[in-house]
């Protein structure tokens, strides 16, 4: 990167070179000072202490031990949004809020969800990780050993549901949502009754673009299009879907 960065000519407003690091090491320096000060500070991490203990908390141990967050109008990226319908306040009603300092705490009405179960897809997904991957396995996928650990997607059943469906451990199952579905094998569990649990690291990087014996694999053929109005998430988590044997 040094190189590259030398060959455009990348250089800083005192005219030396722009990219200084040439190791990730340095590289990681370079990011802790520039994150120095800022609600997202790591400038107390280290490598060594990255690989010692169980964990790190970044900006410290603990965070506004002194009382004071970073909403003073001058300071904040932005100054929040109406919670359902994603409205942006303008500075004038932030500055109303006589924030300086203060932790602003926004409440809004309880929602029910865009989609409930009903008659024709009686029981709530849930989709979820497992502690052997990470997101869509474009890494945790190449380790042989987090990928032997956990190969394939699963449907987890609670067992009064797998019994009334006639679902034993290991049936391969197909659960459909109004939007798409999926065959994977079943596993018997404490999940809530009523409730699908449903991996989402699966989909088809690793089969050549193509669902497998043309059935669904990733999670998100079963969930919605809605999203969230302020963060722009889309809603991933949750859609109303029956199961039955494959």
């Amino acid at each position: 990167m040094t190189d590259f960065a030398q060959r455009l000519g990348l250089k800083d407003k005192d005219g030396q070179p722009l990219i200084k690091w040439k190791t990730p090491e340095a590289a990681f320096e370079a990011w802790k000072e520039c994150s120095r000060g800022r609600p997202c500070d790591y400038s107390q991490l280290s490598y060594e202490r990255l690989r010692g203990g169980s964990g790190i908390q970044w900006g410290g141990e603990r965070l506004y031990t002194n009382g004071m967050f970073p909403t003073d109008p001058a300071y904040c990226e932005d100054f929040g949004h109406e919670l359902t319908t994603g409205v942006t306040f303008t500075e004038v009603e932030y500055r109303a809020l006589n924030p300086a300092g203060r932790a602003i705490l926004r409440p809004a009405p309880y929602k029910p969800p865009v989609e409930e179960p009903n008659e024709e897809f009686p029981l709530l997904l849930n989709t979820g990780r497992t502690v052997y991957h990470f997101h869509t396995r474009t890494k945790t996928g190449r380790s042989p050993e987090l990928q032997e650990a956990a190969p394939d997607v699963w449907v987890e059943l609670s067992e009064a549901d797998a019994s009334r469906l006639g679902i034993g451990e290991g049936d391969q199952v197909r659960v459909i949502s109004p939007r798409g579905e999926l065959e994977a094998p079943a596993r018997i569990t404490q999940v809530r009754e009523g409730v699908v649990f449903l991996p989402f690291h699966y989909g088809y990087w690793d089969r050549n673009g193509d669902a497998p014996d043309g059935n669904g694999r990733a999670a998100n053929e079963l969930t919605m299009t809605w999203w969230d109005p302020v963060s722009k998430q889309p809603i991933f988590k949750t859609a109303a879907v029956r199961v039955e044997r494959a």
